[in-house]
């Protein structure tokens, strides 16, 4: 937790709390409101900009950041998206693909996180998240814009849709082969151990077939030696006997 409460990471949480404070104000704030919730969506936006660049200009990109940043945008997103389809100005339907597609990928997310693995957004994930941010500041004005808001919507959710394929496509190995990797290392490393056994045992063998060839030498040395002896002392006797 040491490099989790850094500038970027606290303007993530911020945007976090903003979510509860947008519905607050687009639902019970009265007459207004629409411009306040707006001021505080606005902000927000800036907050997800902010971060990114903070933490890539200062080197302060962390795990918990990867998770949190997207997860962030997402609520915010989603938030607005229920906030706009409950006073029927955009479609319902628009609003629970886009949220069911965006809870996928939380959940996604988190399982992924658990496993340690971490898939950073790519260009075509934050590409549909500007695209949808614009098409929900055009719906605080959808009375002017004669329907232009929603097809910005669309172009935000076929980028999003294609984030999705993009990121299945780039990451099946990554993610779905990890278990076989595991697997097969987990292999490799019993059939090392297996063959590190079998050397220590050979090894063994070969101390105690050393050990008894040694053995045996000592023996041979030890008869030897002592027939020698026997030897040093006939030739001893035989040599008292001629002198007398």
């Amino acid at each position: 937790m040491n490099n989790f409460w850094n500038v970027p990471n606290i303007l993530t949480l911020f945007r976090l709390a903003l979510v509860p404070v947008f519905l607050v104000v687009f639902f019970f704030w009265g007459d207004g409101f629409h411009i306040a919730a707006l001021v505080v969506f606005v902000i927000a936006c800036l907050t997800d900009v902010l971060d990114g660049i903070i933490a890539r200009k200062t080197n302060q990109i962390t795990k918990y950041g990867v998770v949190l940043d997207p997860l962030a945008d997402k609520l915010l997103k989603g938030a607005t998206l229920i906030a706009f389809a409950s006073i029927n100005v955009i479609p319902l339907w628009l609003a629970i693909t886009i949220i069911t597609i965006d809870v996928g990928l939380i959940i996604t997310g988190i399982c992924l996180y658990k496993q340690e693995i971490t898939i950073p957004s790519n260009f075509l994930g934050k590409a549909g998240t500007v695209v949808t941010s614009c098409g929900l500041v055009l719906c605080f004005f959808y009375e002017y814009l004669a329907g232009w808001n929603l097809y910005i919507l669309y172009a935000g959710l076929a980028t999003i849709v294609a984030s999705v394929i993009y990121y299945i496509c780039a990451n099946y190995k990554r993610v779905f082969c990890k278990n076989d990797v595991v697997e097969t290392t987990a292999t490799k490393v019993e059939e090392n151990e297996e063959e590190t056994t079998c050397d220590v045992e050979e090894i063994a063998s070969e101390d105690e077939a050393s050990e008894v060839v040694l053995e045996a030498t000592a023996v041979n040395l030890k008869e030897n030696d002592e027939n020698l002896q026997k030897e040093e002392q006939e030739i001893v006797e035989d040599i008292d006997k001629q002198e007398k």
